[in-house]
């Protein structure tokens, strides 16, 4: 199976926003204002206390909550129509129409929609596992947590990668393993999405 460049990009960041919303969703509801002004502050949120970050982080209302960024994923699920399996892409679709604006009921649905994901085409998990794989990094830095151990369950998907014709990837991605600070990041999701124009 080979996959278009613009059903790779979607399932990448698919991939990303599932990672994003249960890793949030993970620490909701908060009780602790200070704890929840660190949180929001590296999610670059302005807001300083846990009422209204948990609030916040609810409201449909709201484009950065979790339940607008469910329905985002959900747009990438539409892109993906004829390229998941016919009960995968039902099942997607029902699980985010029907969450509820609790957090509990989110963090089950994130759950679910990767356990079907991590089902599908071997390519198609590839470029999912990628997108969770960048988020999680990503949101490492932000929360300054230990990202060598994510870096190493990379590599493999990068050797992957190579053997589709991404060797563009390969010299950003020695130097993000050897110098792993965010600018060295970015330069990485940089040449990715790069990859993603010429990706035939």
């Amino acid at each position: 199976m080979h996959l278009l460049s613009s059903s790779a990009q979607h399932i990448y960041w698919l991939g990303r926003y599932l990672f994003r919303i249960g890793y949030v969703a993970q620490h909701l509801p908060f009780t602790n204002d200070q704890q929840a002004e660190t949180f929001a502050q590296a999610l670059c949120l302005h807001i300083d206390d846990a009422e209204n970050l948990n609030q916040f982080m609810l409201d449909p209302q709201q484009p950065y909550s979790l339940i607008s960024q469910l329905e985002i994923a959900r747009d990438n699920i539409q892109e993906l129509r004829g390229l998941l399996t016919a009960k995968a892409y039902a099942e997607l679709n029902h699980l985010i129409k029907n969450v509820k604006c609790e957090a509990e009921n989110i963090r089950a649905v994130i759950d679910d929609c990767c356990e079907i994901l991590k089902a599908e085409q071997p390519d198609i998990f590839l470029f999912f596992y990628l997108g969770q794989s960048i988020e999680q990094i990503d949101t490492y830095f932000r929360f300054q947590h230990n990202i060598h151990n994510v870096l190493e369950t990379v590599d493999p998907v990068v050797v992957q990668l190579y053997d589709l014709g991404w060797q563009d990837l390969q010299s950003t991605w020695e130097i993000l393993k050897n110098q792993p600070y965010v600018n060295q990041f970015y330069a990485f999701t940089y040449q990715l999405e790069n990859q993603f124009e010429v990706y035939a």
